[in-house]
């Protein structure tokens, strides 16, 4: 049997693999035994309000992984859901979530129109207990993250097309004595390069399939944002404005600074993003063409360069669809996006040489309006959350460069993200 230092020894270096996807299952085994259960959250759409979102959601929804099936049971004794505070706080659309690095710490970004974070602090049994609701300065926070470093945390605010930039306390709560610090994305590009949002037509790769997806033109939408992997420069996805934006990262003021873009085709509606291992390769999926822009990506500088945009989609599909979340998978050689309306998981193979994407084939996500997916932290699980009208979290089997579903469905109203605690 091994020591308590051979597995903390273990657990040190699984964690590392793991923030890149790379975690073996016997590197897994050993970092579950160091560091106890995992617990899985589900942030959710409880507000109606728009169409899509569906508003069936009680919060953040809470649970306990099987690590051997992948299964999310309930917290034995926790309640099914939290809120922020109050009776009325249920309305406040927790739909992104983002954990602290290094503390027990959650974190929800609030769509509404005045826009908040909430805080949460992971309990022993992984139940969360509510700490703070802080305003972000932003509206409709589509999305939240936290620096690697774990003293800034930052929201894509889409409604009012800018990113915030909260300052955390040493035991991981937001700092209310310093206010959000906004950054205008229209602001981003300069007077020689204005950023402009593309005109609100259905774009030239999505009328290839006869497809009508159109939405959002009218103004700067941020959709993500998220440090690259060496937390030196902030990237931020617009969907507006066609474009991801990079900005240089002070570590200790968290100011962004020195910004620089590069553009995607006109109107195809960039939404998320996600880094190859080797920090130098990013794939970005654009919503409405329902593509995937490969670029390269200068870590030095924090440049970004298109190299190329393909369909997310099969060959042949007609009709619309809508592309959502994007996750690498732990061998670095694929990574999996959605398609909302095609209803599927789309794999795609990486050049090993060139970075180069290639669809390989698709995967029934077995819901509707698949909006995000995430793996659990032994990569040998991926989560799909549908949020618009099927109310529920579906569950694969990570094999590779493969998925397989398990079989498993979690009733969850109108889920929209899925966080882990480890």
């Amino acid at each position: 049997m091994p020591s308590r230092r051979q597995l903390l020894q273990a657990s040190a270096l699984v964690s590392g693999l793991g923030a890149l996807g790379l975690e073996s299952s016997l590197a897994f085994a050993a970092r579950a035994a160091a560091q106890g259960p995992v617990y899985a959250y589900v942030g959710t759409y409880s507000d109606g309000g728009k169409p899509w979102r569906g508003g069936r959601g009680q919060g953040v929804h809470q649970f306990v992984l099987d690590g051997a099936t992948g299964a999310l049971k309930p917290i034995a004794g926790a309640p099914a859901a939290v809120a922020s505070t109050g009776e009325g706080a249920k309305l406040r659309n927790p739909a992104s979530l983002a954990r602290h690095p290094k503390l027990p710490m959650l974190y929800a970004a609030n769509e509404f129109e005045a826009g908040s974070v909430s805080a949460f602090r992971i309990g022993a049994n992984g139940a969360l207990t509510f700490v703070s609701e802080t305003p972000c300065g932003g509206k409709d926070p589509a999305y939240i993250s936290v620096h690697p470093d774990g003293r800034f945390l930052f929201t894509a605010n889409y409604a009012s097309g800018d990113v915030s930039v909260l300052a955390l306390r040493a035991d991981g709560t937001p700092d209310a004595s310093v206010a959000a610090v906004v950054y205008k994305d229209v602001e981003a590009c300069g007077a020689s390069t204005p950023c402009k949002p593309g005109a609100d037509v259905v774009p030239q790769a999505a009328r290839s399939h006869e497809g009508f997806a159109t939405s959002d033109h009218d103004g700067p939408h941020a959709h993500m944002v998220h440090a690259d992997p060496k937390g030196d420069f902030v990237l931020v996805a617009d969907l507006g404005l066609d474009r991801v934006i990079s900005y240089r990262f002070d570590r200790i003021t968290g100011v962004l600074s020195q910004p620089s873009t590069v553009a995607v085709s006109e109107s195809s509606g960039a939404r998320h993003f996600v880094f190859h291992p080797n920090g130098k390769w990013l794939y970005l999926v654009n919503e409405e063409a329902s593509t995937i822009a490969f670029m390269r990506y200068d870590n030095a500088t924090g440049v970004l360069t298109l190299a190329s945009e393909i369909s997310a989609l099969p060959k042949g599909f007609k009709g619309t669809s809508y592309a959502s979340g994007i996750r690498m998978l732990p061998d670095g050689q694929h990574f999996v996006s959605l398609n909302r309306l095609h209803d599927s998981i789309s794999i795609f193979k990486v050049d090993a040489r060139t970075g180069a994407p290639t669809l390989v084939r698709e995967e029934w996500s077995r819901g509707n309006y698949p909006r995000s997916c995430t793996l659990d932290p032994s990569g040998r699980f991926l989560y799909v959350c549908h949020n618009k009208q099927g109310d529920n979290v579906t569950v694969f089997r990570v094999k590779g460069g493969d998925i397989q579903f398990t079989g498993q469905y979690v009733a969850v109203g109108s889920a929209a993200a899925i966080e882990f605690s480890a």
